[in-house]
Formats: C-alpha cells, structure tokens, sequence
C-alpha cells in the first residue's frame, strides 16, 4: 500500500470512528437525560411542581416516600414488585438454563418447540394479559400477583433468557463436556462442574432478563393482579390521580437500586474469574 493510500485509509478510519463515537454519545444522551431530568426535579422543595423551576432543593418527596398515606404508600407495591421480578428470574434462569440445554440435542419436532418457546415475545403483550385474565376466570382461578401475574409475566420473561442462553451454548466447546464424560464424570457432576462455570455469564445474563422485565412490566399486568398491585400499577394510579415530584423519587430511587444490583453483578463475576484464573495459575 502506497504512502498516499495509506494516510487516505487512516482518515476515512479515524473519520468513521469519530462519526460512530458521536452517534453513540447522542444516543445514551437521548436514553439518559430524561431519566437524570426525572432525577434533578426529584431533588425540589416542598413547593417545587413537576417541571423546572425547581424552586428549591430539598429531600421532602424522598420523605414523603416514607411518610406516605394510604392512597400513594409505594412501599406494598415496591416490595411485591421486587418479589415477583425475583421469582420471575429465579423461575427463568431454571427454564432458560432447561430449555436451550434441551435445544442442544437434535430431537424430533424441535423447530416448533424453538417458536413455541418465541409466542412470548411475539404476542402483544396487553392481549396475552386481557385473555389469561378471561381464562382464568373461567376456570374460577383468583387473580393475585402472585400467582396469576407470576405466570403470566414468566411467559414474557423466559424467552430473552432462552435467547440469551441458545447463544451461549452455541459458543460453548463439547468437546470439554465430552472429555469429563469420558474420564467417568457423570452428566450431573460434568454438567455442574464443566458446563455450568462456562456458560455462568449467561445465566446471570438471563436472571437480570427476568428481573428487569418483570420489575416493570405493565401491560401483562394491568389484567391479571387483583386487588394488590405492583409497583407499575401503584404509578399509573398515581399519574391518574396527581402528578407529584414523588414519582420522580420513586423512579430514582428504583434506577439507582437497579444500577447497584447490575454493579455487583458485574463485580462479582469478574472477582469469580479472576479468582478461578488465578487458581488455573
């Protein structure tokens, strides 16, 4: 390659990475600068509305939180938001983990267990809550958050943590899992010990899927609760009754707790691999 085409190869280089560099930087501030605008009013003073000026800066909607009365107390909701969005990834990291191990094998009639397990996904989500509602009724099921919900919000959940685990496992070398076999590990003890370490990110990958996706799920919902609702619900009963600058501390407060759990997550795996490299060393 000649000097000339060299240096031209460079600047259209350097000129993509600056054009991509900038998209990306526009892009987190289009996600992130509603969510850090919702942050800074949550800060106002006790007269302080919902849009600036801020008129003053204080913790009152922050107390407010905890003071709160019977019609707006977000604490119930919070606390069954958080339990269900926990079983929601316990039960779909097991499903998950279950139903792509399953997909590893060729097994007859596993095309249509594939799109089978997609129909969470592609039905829309407020028709699948407004039908398991009506099913549920017919059948003289009570609709309760923890147990109708649950259902139904597993049906939305398990597929991206079944993507999420095809893709790891499609990565994953047999080859490994073949030699602990053949050195007379059995299935469980090769699969707990060899493949379960391997295909780790996956797993914790499909546990935050369900969390996250359950923790704020409304659509699924809105049918299928009952009487005690979630977190969500709880919102948009708020938004029809009063918008207050405590529900911007509801969202801060559950955006920080979301971005600590993801922290030590991350924390976590990286201390776990470093600890087993070290081992290996």
């Amino acid at each position: 390659m000649r000097r000339g085409e060299l240096l031209g190869w460079k600047a259209r280089s350097s000129l993509t990475g600056w054009v991509l560099g900038t998209l990306t930087i526009l892009f987190l501030a289009y996600q992130w600068l509603p969510i850090f605008t919702l942050g800074l009013l949550s800060f106002s003073g006790p007269t302080g509305g919902t849009t600036f000026p801020m008129n003053g800066v204080s913790l009152h909607w922050y107390e407010e939180l905890w003071r709160a009365s019977v019609m707006n107390d977000f604490k119930p909701p919070l606390m069954r938001s958080v339990l269900l969005a926990l079983a929601c990834s316990a039960t779909t990291v097991v499903l998950s983990v279950m139903a792509a191990q399953a997909m590893r094998g060729q097994f007859r009639g596993n095309g249509w267990f594939f799109y089978l397990m997609l129909l969470g996904i592609m039905a829309p989500g407020i028709l699948v809550g407004f039908g398991f509602a009506i099913l549920m009724r017919l059948i003289g099921v009570q609709l309760s958050w923890d147990s109708t919900t649950f259902l139904v919000q597993v049906s939305w959940t398990l597929p991206f943590g079944f993507l999420t685990m095809l893709a790891v496992f499609n990565r994953f070398d047999k080859r490994v899992e073949e030699a602990a076999l053949t050195l007379g590990a059995s299935r469980i003890a090769a699969f707990r010990r060899i493949t379960l370490p391997l295909v780790l990110p996956g797993v914790i990958g499909a546990g935050l899927f369900g969390f996250s996706l359950s923790y704020d799920e409304y659509a699924r919902s809105m049918f299928t609760t009952g009487p005690d609702g979630t977190l969500p619900l709880a919102v948009m009963a708020q938004l029809d009754r009063q918008l207050t600058p405590e529900i911007y501390a509801v969202g801060t407060t559950t955006t920080v707790f979301s971005l600590i759990a993801v922290t030590l997550c991350t924390f976590g795996f990286w201390a776990m691999r470093r600890s087993t490299s070290l081992r290996r060393t």
